[in-house]
């Protein structure tokens, strides 16, 4: 009898173990959130959309989600739809209208880690996505 119970403990142990571990693989939806602010008239946009396209290509496996909000005539009317699929209507309510950045936020709390604008060089930008990454890791490794 006491062995049957050791048996049985002993793979109830595995298979949590094994379930822990497939949890830990599944895949999250990224914490941190990149979301462009542009417009094709948009003259500051011409100029840091280039080194965006350039330094995220850097970051396509961090776990950023990129969301570009296009306000273009034309294509405002899925800006909403998009907003709102992201959750990030409050976001978008809150920055109406305005283009010509990248902003930086962490979804968990809707904190703004960083703005971005055309006046950031290459380097900059690069320092305001490591400098979001590890706020968002290390939030999450205390469980905030």
């Amino acid at each position: 009898m006491q062995l049957s119970l050791r048996r049985a403990f002993a793979v109830m142990a595995l298979w949590l173990c094994a379930s822990a571990a497939s949890l830990a693989q599944s895949p999250q939806e990224p914490r941190l959130v990149a979301a462009t602010f542009r417009s094709d008239w948009c003259g500051p946009c011409r100029v840091l959309e280039p080194r965006l396209d350039r330094i995220s290509a850097d970051y396509r496996d961090a776990p950023i989600e990129f969301v570009t909000f296009d306000f273009t005539l034309g294509r405002r009317l899925g800006v909403e739809d998009l907003a709102r699929e992201e959750g990030l209507t409050r976001l978008l309510d809150e920055e109406r209208g305005a283009t010509g950045f990248l902003l930086l936020v962490d979804r968990e709390t809707g904190d703004r880690l960083a703005r971005i604008t055309m006046h950031y060089s290459d380097a900059d930008i690069r320092g305001a996505f490591e400098h979001a990454l590890a706020v968002v890791e290390r939030r999450e490794s205390f469980g905030l």
